[in-house]
């Protein structure tokens, strides 16, 4: 592994951040449309700490079990996303809403959420959504009408909207029915199927405009269950054809976490030939590479993007974020960067932010690798230390506002990068390591 400048310190990573920060309103003003698709529904955000004494309580097998199984992801200091059979589950978690705890879910709609609050453009496809859902999206994003035509949520007529989300967040250190969790994070909890957004005004708007495009956001179909993954894959995967032959040069698929044996594969293999990218978490990384689990995670990430045929694929944690890449790695080096400011200051003040900033009492740690480094004859691999927050306002949807703030850098024609070039240039090359 040949490497290049950089391995900084803890104070250099933050000293870059402030000067991406200062120069965030110049990329968004930049920036082109991101088109997001195809997941939307409503989160109810509750407190773990607070409603999982009262299960305990109830008496109830399901609700036994349910306990369990989240108990077992806090112990672990894990979150993710599961799908549930308890049908009283909703009646019982309701009350235990947070106070302002309604907000727009689904990775497409929460990477929408982001990029407005930011100032960026959005667009979002949108099909049937209840009046709950078109409430909570901001009022920034922007919808396909028809082929040249653009309209705010609040002109769409409510429908049915899909059942809640239920987000349980649990913080690090702070004792839960006999458990210290070892991280902060949430745990997505969904009590019924789902499938995705049908949106052809958006494939229309697309193939009129998409000369003028860059980057695109697909989110993973796993709220669909096993026998209507097919008609699923097929939106997906002709979105994602359409996109590119429109101009798009970027189509990133963000993966997710499967309830479903088989599922994720069968995503995988059919949505690879069609996008150019590909993210996911470290839990994530490591159920795909099998028996390299004793491998390093840039040597993991490498074996799966060349499996895959993938031009970039991204791996994020709490306090790093990793993308392996033929593209110029400098400007990916922007990319994580402005993924990691844009997620952690919603860490800080719990939701999207418009003027992102290093949070205060942010730890910086040892990145995987020098911030770039050659891993092939054509692929590098991009590193960077993330500002992490131990105990944040909230956990929600901080990985889809990472992927936003790295599609706003993408988005920008003939990015100019800055962190290699100017806020890491000064500090020396240390070897590479491993993880």
């Amino acid at each position: 592994m040949m490497a290049r400048p950089t391995d900084p310190s803890p104070a250099a990573w933050a000293t870059a951040y402030e000067r991406l920060a200062a120069r965030l309103p110049d990329i968004v003003a930049r920036a082109t449309p991101v088109v997001t698709g195809f997941a939307v529904c409503l989160d109810r955000t509750l407190d773990l700490h607070a409603c999982a004494p009262a299960i305990t309580r109830l008496g109830d097998d399901k609700a036994a079990a349910f306990l369990e199984r989240i108990l077992a992801r806090v112990a672990a200091g894990r979150g993710g996303e599961i799908l549930v059979d308890w049908p009283d589950g909703p009646a019982v978690l309701d009350p235990f809403t947070r106070a302002n705890g309604l907000s727009i879910g689904g990775t497409s709609a929460q990477a929408a959420w982001t990029l407005a609050e930011l100032g960026a453009p959005a667009i979002l496809a949108l099909g049937e959504a209840g009046a709950d859902e078109l409430a909570a999206l901001h009022p920034g994003i922007r919808v396909a009408a028809g082929p040249n035509s653009l309209r705010s949520p609040a002109d769409i007529l409510p429908r049915d909207g899909k059942p809640a989300h239920y987000v349980l967040e649990y913080q690090a250190g702070r004792p839960l029915l006999g458990i210290v969790p070892p991280r902060s994070t949430r745990i997505i909890v969904r009590f019924a199927d789902e499938g995705l957004q049908h949106d052809p005004n958006l494939a229309a708007w697309v193939s009129a405009h998409g000369q003028g495009l860059r980057a695109g956001l697909l989110a993973s179909p796993n709220t669909v269950p096993p026998d209507r993954l097919p008609e699923a894959l097929a939106l997906l995967s002709d979105a994602a054809a359409l996109w590119r032959r429109a101009g798009l040069g970027l189509v990133h698929l963000e993966l997710g976490e499967y309830p479903w044996p088989g599922t994720r594969d069968i995503t995988i293999a059919a949505l690879t030939p069609t996008i150019t990218s590909m993210g996911l978490n470290r839990n994530e990384l490591e159920a795909l590479v099998g028996d390299m689990a004793g491998s390093s995670v840039v040597d993991q990430a490498s074996w799966l993007a060349d499996e895959l045929g993938l031009g970039r694929l991204v791996v994020h944690a709490d306090d790093w974020a990793l993308a392996i890449t033929t593209g110029d790695p400098e400007i990916e080096l922007d990319s994580l960067a402005a993924g990691c400011l844009v997620a952690a200051s919603r860490a800080a003040a719990g939701r999207p932010v418009p003027r992102p900033a290093c949070p205060e009492g942010a730890h910086f740690g040892v990145a995987l690798t020098p911030t770039i480094s050659t891993v092939s004859t054509k692929r590098s691999a991009v590193c960077v230390a993330a500002p992490y927050l131990a105990h944040p306002a909230s956990t929600l949807g901080l990985g889809d506002s990472f992927t936003a703030g790295c599609l706003l850098v993408h988005a920008v024609p003939d990015y100019r990068p800055m962190l290699a070039r100017d806020a890491l240039s000064a500090v020396p090359a240390d070897n590479a390591r491993s993880s």
